[in-house]
């Protein structure tokens, strides 16, 4: 029983494999500020640091390169049960969680990362001890059987569709919440504090994610700066910036002040508010940022599997759409301005409706919910 006075103890556990599992975690931490003792724990690289660091180097690789292969990766492992077939190798990886869980005492656990709640569900059959959790599905639509097959108490879902499909896939009604992606709580406010309007003759801003190689990101900057003479680009290069920026450093000179250049920034939530819209790679974390903060995305490239699945949450919305190439990406942003930008603001629109904010907060309230009934 908790002492009184004593804050929930909430532990956050997750995996950076891809930025979407973190970001959530995060976006959850933060939301639970001041309500709890929260700790954020990214268990694969603590148990195994260099194993971590391998895997993941392989899997940024894959994605990047070998997106054919990481499709039928991500087709097998949509095969497996893994309370039937649990992952092989990671025994340090549940030696961890069984130590937090017994020296730090959390009275409730939230995980971002598929591979947990198998985890937890083993540990309360071996030691007869159960600590209530939550799972953060971070994938909208496309649902992999690696979320579904474990005793979660609860599952948080980022949209009614993604709650219908997992009831199809046979989840219990009674244990999925409609909760919203949890991003960054300051997101949400974003939206409301800065409106966003543009008429011709204004610059149309439009956020760009460099996530692929140069040429690339040369072809689309390119394609996008001469489409109309309106348009500036604030191109995000990130961990890419040494690879990509010699090869793009020109275009600053043939575009001046219409394309500004940054490398890894804190500032992205600033930037969003500035800008018409965002072009970039489908990943979870990004897509929702977009959504919270109701500015239009273009999709520039998606994974195969759970990214398709986040480009038709867009599409759904009204609120983006996918461009396979340069070319269909100059010509969907001419489209978006034409007519003083009347399918731009009916986007724009569409996605202030929707509402798609406050996911964070929702999942805290689940989370502190969950240990009061464990400590009561």
């Amino acid at each position: 029983v908790m002492q009184k006075g004593r804050l929930p103890r909430i532990l956050i556990v997750t995996a950076g494999y891809g930025e979407g599992h973190n970001s959530a975690a995060r976006g959850v931490r933060d939301a639970l500020a001041g309500r709890a003792e929260v700790r954020v724990t990214d268990l694969c690289a603590e148990a195994m640091p260099r194993m971590f660091r391998l895997t993941r180097a392989a899997y940024l690789w894959t994605i990047s390169r070998m997106p054919r292969l990481w499709k039928w990766m991500y087709e097998v492992s949509d095969r497996r049960n893994m309370a039937e077939k649990p992952v092989r190798g990671i025994a340090p990886v549940e030696r961890l969680l069984e130590r937090l869980l017994r020296e730090w005492k959390p009275d409730a656990v939230v995980c971002t990362y598929m591979v947990y709640p198998y985890m937890l569900d083993s540990l309360a059959s071996r030691t007869g001890r159960a600590v209530p959790y939550l799972t953060v599905v971070t994938d909208s639509f496309v649902i992999n059987k690696s979320w579904l097959c474990s005793k979660s108490p609860l599952w948080a879902v980022t949209d009614p569709w993604t709650r219908a499909i997992m009831e199809e896939k046979g989840l219990p009604q009674d244990r999925l919440r409609v909760t919203g992606f949890p991003v960054n709580p300051v997101l949400g406010a974003l939206a409301e504090e800065h409106p966003l309007s543009w008429k011709e003759g204004e610059p149309f801003r439009v956020l760009y994610f460099a996530q692929r190689s140069a040429r690339h990101a040369r072809a689309e900057l390119a394609g996008m700066l001469d489409a109309n003479p309106a348009l500036h680009v604030t191109c995000i290069l990130g961990r890419r910036f040494r690879r990509i920026y010699p090869r793009i450093r020109d275009l600053r000179a043939r575009y001046g002040r219409r394309l500004t250049v940054r490398g890894w920034t804190r500032r992205v939530p600033s930037y969003l508010a500035a800008s018409h819209v965002v072009v970039g790679k489908a990943g979870g974390a990004t897509v929702h940022e977009v959504l919270a903060a109701a500015r239009p995305m273009l999709v520039n490239f998606l994974l195969p599997g759970q990214e398709e699945g986040n480009t038709r949450l867009l599409e759904k919305l009204g609120g983006g759409s996918h461009v396979p190439d340069a070319r269909a990406l100059a010509s969907a942003l001419q489209e978006m301005m034409a007519d003083g930008g009347a399918q731009w603001r009916r986007m724009h629109e569409n996605l202030l409706r929707a509402g798609m904010t406050g996911g964070s907060g929702r999942i805290a309230d689940l989370a502190l919910k969950l240990a009061e009934e464990h400590t009561n």
